[in-house]
């Protein structure tokens, strides 16, 4: 048996003019109550391939360099600020770019000379071995990278590192150049 056969419709209301504005009136006060009817506009959307690149280097650092390694296919990406005082020679953490250390360098360089390197298969650096990610490897870079910019006579230099920089610079520090560490952070 057939159910809605026994339903009967239901009369349709009707109103008279000033009846169906008031109507709409009820009707137009209660949607502007509901928590959904003023959700503010959401600001764009930035793409995420813009929110995660890499900032530009003027404004922050002087100059970009390529260090070309004698012997070797290596070239090793700078960005060096500054222009007197000691350098203060900045290793990113992995998967970072020497512009990591861009705002710092913007206000080191008032007192000292910043030198920021793209380390081996990272930013703009290109060597033979882009998978060599090895402490020793790192490090023989970051000599090579020393000694081709200041050969034997080096300025003072203060090491800065982030994360596994950090224990780079330990081990170039005691071990490679014969420097003590006061302080690391």
């Amino acid at each position: 048996m057939d159910s809605s056969s026994n339903l009967t419709s239901l009369p349709e209301e009707s109103f008279g003019e000033e009846e169906q504005l008031q109507h709409q009136s009820k009707e137009t006060s209660s949607a502007a109550s509901s928590a959904f009817s003023s959700i503010p506009n959401r600001p764009p959307i930035q793409a995420s391939s813009h929110k995660y690149s890499p900032i530009g280097w003027l404004g922050y650092f002087d100059q970009e360099d390529d260090i070309h390694i004698p012997d070797s296919n290596d070239v090793f990406h700078l960005y060096k600020a500054g222009s007197g005082g000691p350098v203060v020679f900045c290793l990113h953490g992995g998967g970072y770019c020497g512009l990591s250390f861009a705002l710092a360098a913007s206000k080191i360089k008032e007192k000292a000379r910043v030198v920021a390197m793209d380390l081996r298969g990272h930013g703009k650096s290109s060597t033979e071995n882009e998978l060599d990610l090895s402490i020793e490897t790192l490090c023989d870079d970051v000599v090579a990278v020393l000694n081709t910019m200041y050969g034997d006579t080096p300025p003072a230099i203060v090491l800065v590192g982030h994360r596994l920089s950090d224990f780079i610079n330990k081990f170039i520090s005691m071990w490679r150049l014969g420097y003590y560490i006061v302080q690391s952070c």
